[in-house]
């Protein structure tokens, strides 16, 4: 297919209106122009090769390729099942992003893009006589078979009733949901049918010489995948011609009046005569470095002034050193001496004539044209729409909203086909996997990377004037995973807490009785250091001090000096009855002094407790669990206010 509409259409002109007879060359006739393809299958391969050698233009476009790849976003009124059943299916099975990534890096280098889905299938053999069914594999490699591929056909002899011939192909599914994958095709091979009135295409795929003949040969690995509508293909020489929505094109968007046939036009065409002129630079800029960053060195006699002449004679001439010495002499002696020197740099030299020595190029740094390889390398990013900024990575915080709205701007394009890949992906795999339907799509750019509208859009969560989904979704959360993780987190937090602390009761009890510091039923030993007061309220035999119910005098005894179970036990008797509101009333006090001691005191206080007031143990425990879970509420909000801006949320 010629290109038309590349090249320029006018020839040469004659000077301002035509009035002058010189005439002057045509700007656009440049030396560029004549290394420009003019054939589409010679643009491919010019595109691949400059891709693939100019790194500065292929780095740009991966950054423009890279900046853009953000998660994928699974939406659509299905149950969140479905949704993660995409998901995995996208990050697992096919890994959504680097297939998006490698079609978008052909988009770039060719201007076009192909993908299709390719079902997995086992291959199977059936015998037409018995209705046997056997693995391909099976009869290729089973002697008993006598297996031969012979004109496009699988003939073999059955085991059973010895009947021999052509065999059927059964193909069945093989685990579609693990082995199903995007097929990416080569853009050389693709061939394109264009309807230019209804701008319809259909694909046909021109099968590789050296695939054919393997198909041919009989190769196992390859009879075991080729499909039988490839086979018959190219069993018959023809091209495979693709059903409609099977194959995916992304392809660069061109001008409406150029004729190319429903293909895409490779944006390297575009910047062609840049590219050609900064690889021009190069080209000389490494004949320089090759022949004048090392000076050249040079060592010759050194010629001598001859002696003064008597009788009134003046000064002789200079003296030519090979008037005296041969030059051979001369060289033979001075490579000596050279290499005398590298193998001892220290070595005294010693030569029978003058020489000197003389150094010449070694000025690669005013010849380099640095000037005009950074001016052509940032016009060339210019033209292929990739800020010097972005490039380099330096792009500066005050004007950087404004530079990438408009780079995103520039390249909205890109996002589109991408969004549109993924569509067609997950509507392709709804319909063979009889999966719901689904929308898919990349997260906005500027949804994720807007710090100030994440700031904005947390600081409204908190103070309740957006929602929590809202909220969570600007910095990249969802709201209801979130919530499940939250939960699921509390519900291990409190098992593992709870099994702690009956292992540390378990622990605690034994290691008590070891001691001999519970006597009978659980109850303190009479003369046990454990129920002696750490205060001093209990006399010296151990008996309480006093009793009464519990209230002010209650507290203050708590305060006074021991631990606060060991008080309580030393004031309160064992017959004394105590009200649900005196009982209430403990459990609070008990549980605000235990809540500050160490985790050890603390443990030993409660066993303590439970063996001598369940109850009264219960409910100590749901207070001190109220209280910590209170203390965690009011310390997540208060790290989110001093991350996130404590004056905005305290306004809020």
């Amino acid at each position: 297919m010629a290109l038309q509409g590349i090249r320029s259409p006018y020839g040469n002109f004659s000077g301002v209106g035509g009035l002058s007879s010189e005439a002057f060359p045509n700007p656009f006739d440049d030396v560029a122009s004549l290394a420009m393809p003019d054939q589409f299958r010679n643009v491919l391969h010019w595109c691949e090769y400059i891709y693939s050698v100019f790194g500065t233009y292929r780095m740009a476009m991966e950054r423009v390729i890279s900046y853009f790849l953000t998660e994928i976003e699974i939406s659509g009124d299905v149950s969140d099942e479905e949704k993660e059943k995409f998901q995995d299916f996208l990050r697992d099975t096919v890994d959504g992003l680097t297939t998006i990534q490698n079609l978008l890096r052909d988009r770039m280098c060719y201007g076009n893009a192909f993908a299709s889905v390719l079902v997995p299938f086992k291959r199977f053999l059936r015998a037409p006589d018995s209705g046997d069914m056997y693995p391909l594999r099976e009869v290729y490699r089973n002697s008993k078979f006598r297996f031969e591929w012979s004109n496009f056909q699988f003939i073999a002899t059955n085991p059973k009733t010895g009947w021999r011939g052509p065999w059927k192909v059964v193909d069945k599914p093989d685990d579609e949901e693990k082995k199903i994958r995007i097929k990416r095709w080569n853009p050389h091979e693709i061939e394109v049918l264009h309807d230019p009135y209804t701008d319809e295409t259909a694909y046909l795929w021109r099968i590789p010489e050296d695939y054919k003949k393997l198909i041919k040969d009989g190769n196992l690995f390859h009879l075991e995948r080729a499909g039988e509508q490839v086979l018959k293909a190219i069993k018959y020489d023809r091209m495979f011609r693709f059903n409609p929505e099977v194959i995916y094109h992304m392809k660069e968007p061109t001008l409406g009046g150029m004729k190319v046939r429903g293909w895409g036009l490779p944006r390297i065409l575009s910047n062609f005569r840049q590219i050609y002129y900064v690889q021009v630079l190069r080209r000389y800029n490494e004949a320089i470095a090759l022949d004048y960053v090392i000076p050249f060195r040079l060592i010759t006699p050194m010629p001598r002034p001859g002696a003064g002449g008597g009788g009134g004679g003046g000064a002789m001439p200079n003296q030519d050193l090979l008037q005296s010495f041969h030059g051979g002499d001369f060289a033979a002696q001075v490579k000596s001496m050279l290499r005398k020197r590298r193998r001892d740099p220290a070595t005294w030299q010693v030569l029978p004539f003058p020489v000197q020595y003389q150094m010449l190029g070694g000025d690669a740094n005013q010849l380099a044209p640095r000037d005009l390889l950074d001016q052509g390398m940032e016009t060339l990013l210019n033209d292929a729409g990739t800020p010097i900024e972005l490039y380099k990575g330096s792009l500066q915080l005050q004007t950087a909203p404004v530079a990438l709205r408009l780079f995103e701007a520039t390249w909205h394009h890109l996002v589109h086909d991408v969004n549109k890949f993924l569509q067609w992906l997950v509507d392709q795999v709804s319909q063979i996997m009889s999966w719901e339907v689904v929308e898919a799509k990349l997260k906005k750019v500027t949804i994720a990377d807007d710090m100030e509208k994440q700031m904005a859009a947390l600081q409204l969560m908190m103070g309740q004037q957006l929602s929590g989904h809202s909220g969570l979704k600007a910095i990249g959360f969802d709201w209801e995973a979130e919530q499940k993780l939250l939960a699921e987190e509390a519900r291990k937090q409190q098992e593992i807490q709870s099994r702690m602390q009956e292992e540390m009761e378990q622990a605690g009890f034994a290691q008590e009785i070891a001691k001999g510091q519970m006597g009978p039923g659980g109850a303190p030993a009479a003369g046990g250091g454990a129920a002696a007061p750490m205060g001093g309220a209990v006399g010296a035999g151990g008996a309480p001090a006093g009793g009464g119910a519990p209230g002010p005098d209650a507290a203050s005894a708590m305060g006074a000096g021991g631990t606060p179970v060991t008080t309580y036990l030393q004031t309160m008797g064992p017959n004394v009855p105590v009200t649900p509101e005196d009982l209430m009333t403990t459990a609070d006090q008990l549980a605000n002094e235990l809540l500050g001691l160490p985790e050890g005191i603390k443990d030993s206080e409660l066993r303590r407790l439970k063996q001598y007031n369940e109850p009264l143990h219960s409910l100590v425990k749901e207070k001190m669990n109220a209280m910590r879970q209170q203390m965690r509420t009011q310390g997540g909000a208060m790290l989110q206010q001093q991350q996130f801006g404590g004056g905005g949320m305290a306004a809020a």
